[in-house]
């Protein structure tokens, strides 16, 4: 008989290190003295679920059996049929857009999906499978062509229950089936009476229990969520009522924080399929897990194997576990190769496992879902420490074990295209992270050698959308003002300048939505392209074939272009070709490193730009720093002090208490106090008077002088401003100016 290899989806590195006897070659499920269990709660044919598949409202132990096909060979699929005839109520399909409705009418109990299907193609019926609410907790079988690990890696996360790889052994699926519809079957009956708890804390009466159940069979959902929406009860009177039966805490996720350490022992896909989420290792070494179901004991022993520890259950409101999610977690993806087109394995040296592979995604995952601009995986004597910047603070995510440095350095710069063999030389590299929802961060590699080994460097590319105004970038008042008449100019250059990470890529990419229309031209010269703009045509330099900042620039003028942008000024050719563009009839924006809006004209001279170009070209210049934003859920209300005001370099404090805030912290940013940012902006344009101070060589001081006789705030008085309104801080303005 030809050996049927069945691709696990959870667990590969376990099963390969630790495999269990078990009947079939094909492991379902993971299924832990269920038999014991079952028993052990089964006084009744009906149990009522609290958070688990309740469509029916009630699992019963007779129901007949309903097994869905969809497959497009006819001879497979009557083969199929007549293997499960004997314990199946077996429904054929081909692939086409009415099978999913017809499925979810149908709500079978296990699903086997041909990905190979000719009209549509089999991994978005697989994605559909997974988002249907009806279908919620279906084992979905896949059925494939011998498929490379990455084709392997994507069925596992459109939520494939298992993966069987053709010429298929119709006895093994027979077993494989067998055992997931018996593995969720025992998952229900290890479910307490939800329903018979609350009639014995007196919150329901049994009438108003089986008008809630046949409700819920009507329209489908949880019990819970029934009684909730039928203002039967309140989700913190079902909380209280299992937390009294079951004798055990109840937490509050709202005001409670996850421990980092403890969040590493499970991976997110395992969190969110369970609703359950660790909050941290308590002395004597156990894991305390938060659960909106407590009576999943299935659950809870597959925990205790996982981590190898205890496990001390608490009880949560639904409510707040997924006000936790949206905190903690975003939408999972998968790591690919910039430009990737298939889904074929990238080459090298090293098999990547696939629990390196969940350990990476998962790491890029939750960095990606606390907006975090970079990833810093650091190898330490004993430790793998992951840290990410989050508004422009390092912030501990991760420690791996040691054991992991290896694959995780490997499994990255494999995808960044890196040369894995080599450690001692610093390297440089580029892939993509794509997202459930769609969307696809860059992500920019560099490696450098350590004392304990590589220590790699992630920079996530900005994929939040853009905001829509400039007033949400910080811009307000006369500064506002001043840049958008600035950018009514058809023609001139316009510099927004600032250290590294002050956020001028966001304003200029921000500026470009604004100024581009279709009767307009728009190029942008780059290193790199932060974000993909619609309608404008993007360039991105690339010195080792000699396509530099100058070289695109001197290209792009022949286009016939209306605006162009420049990523950087950093030399004198490019500085004078972005000015020769300014002067002809084009409107140019680019970015420089200077401290202030007056020291970019010196900048600008001391390339070598001459006095009488920079003042004819450029128009104005606009510095910008950032700083963090308050969190608004818990923000604290002080008065500022005599101290406070003189920290700030504004002169003697003002007789009026003024009321300021400060950061506290709370799980919705983090416990950091701060989520997101805004910026401090000094708008700097020249007039006919500054035109001609620098023409005449007037220095940057006296520019600085001559432009806050007009009115010209700066980053400082700009932030002050900001302070006393709320946004910030005063900790943070006097981190973020000078």
């Amino acid at each position: 008989m030809p050996r049927v290899v069945a691709a696990r989806i959870v667990d590969l590195h376990r099963r390969r290190t630790h495999r269990r006897p078990a009947p079939p070659r094909v492991v379902a499920a993971r299924i832990v003295d269920l038999h014991r269990r079952a028993q052990a709660v089964m006084a009744a044919s009906i149990f009522y679920d609290v958070t688990g598949d309740e469509r029916g409202a009630a699992v019963t132990t007779d129901t007949v059996k309903v097994l869905a096909v969809i497959e497009d060979d006819d001879t497979l699929r009557g083969e199929i049929a007549r293997r499960f005839a004997d314990g199946y109520d077996v429904k054929t399909y081909v692939g086409e857009p009415a099978t999913l409705t017809a499925l979810k009418e149908l709500r079978p109990s296990a699903v086997l999906l041909d990905l190979q299907l000719d009209v549509i193609d089999g991994f978005e019926v697989l994605r559909q499978l997974r988002n249907a609410p009806e279908l919620h907790g279906v084992p979905t079988i896949a059925l494939s062509n011998p498929a490379p690990t990455a084709t392997v890696d994507r069925v596992r996360r459109l939520g494939a229950t298992e993966l069987l790889v053709k010429p298929l052994v119709l006895d093994e699926v027979r077993t494989t089936v067998d055992h997931l519809v018996a593995g969720r079957a025992h998952r229900a009956a290890g479910r307490l009476r939800l329903g018979a708890m609350l009639a014995a804390s007196g919150l329901v009466g049994r009438e108003q229990l089986e008008r809630a159940l046949e409700r819920q069979r009507r329209e489908g959902g949880r019990l819970g969520e029934v009684l909730v929406r039928e203002g039967l009860v309140g989700e913190s009177d079902i909380v209280a009522a299992l937390a009294g039966q079951m004798r055990i805490g109840v937490v509050d996720l709202t005001a409670t924080a996850p421990e980092p350490a403890a969040m590493a022992v499970l991976s997110r896909d395992f969190i969110v399929r369970h609703r359950l989420m660790p909050l941290r290792i308590d002395d004597g070494g156990a894991l305390v897990l938060a659960m909106t179901n407590p009576l999943d004991v299935i659950s809870i022993d597959e925990v205790g194997m996982r981590t190898k520890r205890r496990v001390v259950p608490v009880i949560c409101t639904e409510s707040a576990f997924d006000d936790a999610l949206a905190v903690y977690f975003s939408s999972r993806g998968k790591l690919r190769e910039a430009g990737e087109q298939s889904q074929e394995e990238p080459a090298g040296p090293e098999a990547v496992d696939a629990s390196i592979i969940e350990i990476v995604d998962t790491l890029l995952a939750d960095a990606t879902g606390m907006a975090a601009s970079d990833i810093h995986i650091e190898p330490r004597e004993d430790s793998l420490h992951v840290r990410c910047r989050i508004d422009g603070v390092l912030h501990d995510l991760r420690t791996l074990p040691k054991e992991t440095q290896a694959g995780v350095i490997s499994r990255l710069k494999i995808m960044g295209g890196m040369n894995i063999a080599e450690r001692r030389l610093p390297q440089d590299g580029r892939t993509s992270f794509e997202l459930a929802g769609g969307e696809t961060a860059d992500l920019r590699l560099a490696s450098i050698p350590s004392l304990y080994g590589e220590h790699l460097t992630i920079r996530i590319l900005e994929v939040a959308p853009l905001p829509p105004t400039l007033g949400d970038l910080g811009l307000a008042g006369p500064s506002l003002e001043r840049y958008e008449q600035a950018l009514t100019a058809p023609e001139g250059g316009i510099a927004i300048v600032g250290p590294t990470g002050c956020g001028k890529s966001t304003t200029l990419y921000t500026t470009l939505e604004l100024v581009k229309s279709s009767e307009r031209k728009l190029y942008t010269v780059e290193d790199p392209i932060e974000r993909k703009v619609e309608g404008v045509v993007q360039t991105e330099v690339r010195p080792g074939i000699g396509l530099t900042f100058a070289q695109a620039l001197r290209a792009l003028v022949r286009a016939d272009p209306d605006v162009i942008m420049v990523g950087e000024i950093r030399d004198l050719e490019t500085a004078k070709m972005a000015a020769d563009a300014a002067i002809t009839g084009h409107q140019v924006f680019s970015t420089m490193h200077t401290n202030d809006a007056s020291a970019a004209v010196q900048r600008l001279v001391e390339m070598g730009v001459p006095r009488y170009l920079v003042a004819a070209a450029w128009r104005c210049f606009v510095a910008q720093r950032l700083v963090r934003r308050l969190c608004p859920h818990c923000r604290e209300a002080v008065t500022m002090s005599e101290q406070q005001w003189a920290e700030l370099g504004l002169g003697p404090a003002p007789k009026k208490r003024l009321r300021v805030y400060t950061p506290v912290g709370c799980p919705q940013c983090f416990g950091t106090g701060y989520r997101g940012r805004l910026g401090l902006y000094e708008v700097l344009v020249l007039d006919e008077e500054l035109r001609e101070m620098v023409a005449a060589g007037g220095s940057a001081l006296d520019i600085q002088r001559a432009a806050r006789a007009k009115g010209v705030t700066s980053l400082r008085d700009d932030g002050v401003e900001k302070v006393l309104s709320g946004v910030t801080s005063h900790l943070e303005l006097l981190r973020a100016t000078v």
